[in-house]
C-alpha cells in the first residue's frame, strides 16, 4: 500500500517506522531540512523504549520529501502536523486524496478538522487520535514511548470498508487500533487529558510519569480537567470517556519517561499547540460565558515560556 505521511515529528517518525517495518511504501513530508536529509540518508531510526543507547536503533527505510508536489497517487494520507501545519499540510495533498484515498488526520488539538475541510472535501476526511506515544531525537530518530491505542472514526460515525481497511492495515503493522463510532468525543476527551498534563510537563520541564507524583500536580491537572468538561457540556460534546480522571493518570503513566510533546517545543525553542489546546477550551468557554481561570493562565505562562529562552533573565 501507497501512504504518504505528512509530518516528521515524533508521532509521524513512529508511524512511519511501523508501517515502512510493515511492508508498506511511505512517504513521509516534512519542511526540516535536517530531518528530510536524515531519513534520506539512513531512514527513520526506531530506538525501543528502554534502550539506553542512542546509537541502537531499528532503520526503517522510507521516501522523505520537502513537499508531496511530485507524488502523483497514494492509497492513503496521514496528517500528522502540530496544529500551526495544519492547512498548510492539507493544502500540500489536496490533489491526493480521493474517495478511495481519504485523508486521515491524526492530530491532538480542536479546529484542525475545521481547517483541512477548508481545502479538502468533508466526505474524504476521517479522524484519529492515538495514544501512541514517542520522543523525537537528532535527524530522523524517535525514542519509542508507550504503546497506546490509536482510535479512527468516519466524520458521521458509520464503520465503512475504508475505515476497516486502515485498522486492519495498521494492526498488522503493530499499532493497536480500534474503530469507534463517536470519534469527535474522543478527541475532546484527549485535549482535555493533554491540556492538563502537557502545559504542566513544559512548565515544571519533568517528564510526564512526574506529574502524578506530587499531590500539588494531582490537583492542578484535576482542576484543568474540571474545568475543561464543563466547557464539553456546554458544547453539548459527548464525551466517551466515562473516568477522565482515571485516563489521565494511565496516560502519564504509560508514558512516563516520556518528555510531552509541549515540552520538547519548548526545549527546542518551537511554538507549542496551546492555542489548539488550552487556548481552544478557553475560546469555547467565553462564547459560552464560562470561566475556566486555570486554563486561563496555563496559556498565558506556556505563552511566556515560548517567548523566553531558557536562562536567567538580567533585570
Amino acid at each position: 500500500m501507497k501512504i504518504v505521511i505528512v509530518g516528521g515529528g515524533a508521532i509521524g517518525r513512529l508511524f512511519g517506522s511501523f508501517l515502512g517495518k510493515g511492508g508498506h511504501e511511505v512517504s513521509l513530508i516534512d519542511i526540516n531540512q535536517e530531518v528530510i536529509g536524515a531519513i534520506q540518508g539512513e531512514g527513520i531510526g526506531l530506538m525501543a523504549q528502554d534502550e539506553e543507547d542512542r546509537d541502537i536503533v531499528i532503520s526503517v527505510p522510507v521516501t522523505a520529501l520537502h513537499n508531496g508536489s511530485k507524488i502523483e497517487s497514494c492509497d492513503l494520507v496521514l496528517i500528522l502536523v502540530k496544529s500551526q501545519a495544519t492547512l498548510a499540510a492539507a493544502r500540500s495533498v489536496a490533489h491526493l486524496v480521493t474517495d478511495t484515498c481519504p485523508a486521515l488526520s491524526i492530530q491532538t488539538g480542536l479546529g484542525n478538522l475545521e481547517l483541512i475541510q477548508s481545502v479538502i472535501p468533508g466526505n474524504n476526511i476521517l479522524l484519529g487520535l492515538t495514544f501512541m506515544s514517542g520522543t523525537a531525537l537528532g535527524g530522523g530518530r524517535v525514542r519509542q514511548g508507550g504503546i497506546g491505542t490509536t482510535f479512527i472514526g468516519e466524520l458521521n460515525g458509520e464503520f465503512t470498508p475504508r475505515l476497516e481497511k486502515i485498522a486492519n492495515l495498521f494492526a498488522d503493522c503493530g499499532i493497536v487500533t480500534q474503530m469507534v463510532h463517536r470519534i469527535l468525543g474522543r478527541l475532546w476527551c484527549k485535549v482535555i487529558i493533554y491540556s492538563a498534563m502537557n502545559p504542566l510537563s513544559a512548565i515544571l520541564k519533568v517528564p510526564n510519569g512526574f506529574l502524578t507524583s506530587m499531590p500539588e500536580s494531582v490537583t492542578l491537572m484535576k482542576t484543568l480537567l474540571d474545568e475543561g468538561k464543563r466547557v464539553a457540556d456546554a458544547c453539548s460534546i459527548d464525551l466517551v470517556c466515562e473516568d477522565l480522571y482515571q485516563l489521565l493518570h494511565d496516560t502519564c503513566q504509560q508514558s512516563a519517561n516520556n518528555l510531552s510533546s509541549m515540552l520538547q517545543d519548548i526545549l527546542n525553542e518551537r511554538g507549542t499547540e496551546i492555542d489548539a489546546q488550552n487556548g481552544a477550551i478557553c475560546r469555547y468557554a467565553e462564547a459560552h460565558g464560562i470561566p475556566v481561570p486555570t486554563h486561563t493562565t496555563i496559556v498565558q505562562l506556556i505563552r511566556l515560556l515560548e517567548r523566553w529562552k531558557p536562562g536567567i533573565e538580567q533585570a
